[in-house]
């Protein structure tokens, strides 16, 4: 009985430093919850990011998801870049969620389907400081349906 509980013991420790050791490129990934999957015009999803290396380069992503009863076939968003030294950056990003037959792309199944889409490769930072990044739904309509969650990842690049 001892011998079966120890076995369990090692396992599950093993299993928990294997599945938090997988994402090991991860340098900071933030995800915002819609409300009511009901994206309005104007409403932002900030992310405040601390660098202090500015020799790493990165990997920067948008990450999307949406339900099955989003409308469009893709997604325009702005994304307004604030540097530690106060410069604003603002861009106009089209995220594909659909093929041109209307198949969900991504990964999911079920209600949701998540995707991450990659902005920029290998990037760095040539400031120190907070940056933060504001995204916000750019399809021209008062309330977006179906966006359940956005966000930002950044990732050292290997």
């Amino acid at each position: 009985m001892m011998r079966n509980f120890q076995l369990v013991l090692v396992l599950g420790l093993f299993s928990v430093l294997f599945l938090t050791s997988c994402d090991t490129n991860r340098y900071y990934e933030q995800n915002v919850e819609i409300v009511n999957e009901l994206w309005k015009s104007g409403e932002s999803a900030e992310f405040v990011v601390d660098i202090m290396d500015t020799t790493s380069l990165f990997n920067f992503y948008v990450n999307v998801r949406n339900t099955n009863e989003y409308p469009f076939a893709n997604l325009y968003v702005f994304i307004e870049s604030t540097f530690p030294d106060e410069l604003v950056a603002r861009d106009t990003v089209e995220l594909q969620l659909a093929n041109l037959d209307g198949k969900w792309l991504g990964s999911g199944s079920g209600k949701y389907k998540y995707n991450k889409f990659i902005l920029r490769k290998a990037m760095r930072f040539v400031q120190q400081g907070s940056y933060t990044f504001k995204i916000e739904q750019g399809m021209r309509k008062e309330q977006l349906d179906g966006i359940s969650d956005i966000g930002i990842r950044l990732e050292y690049y290997p």
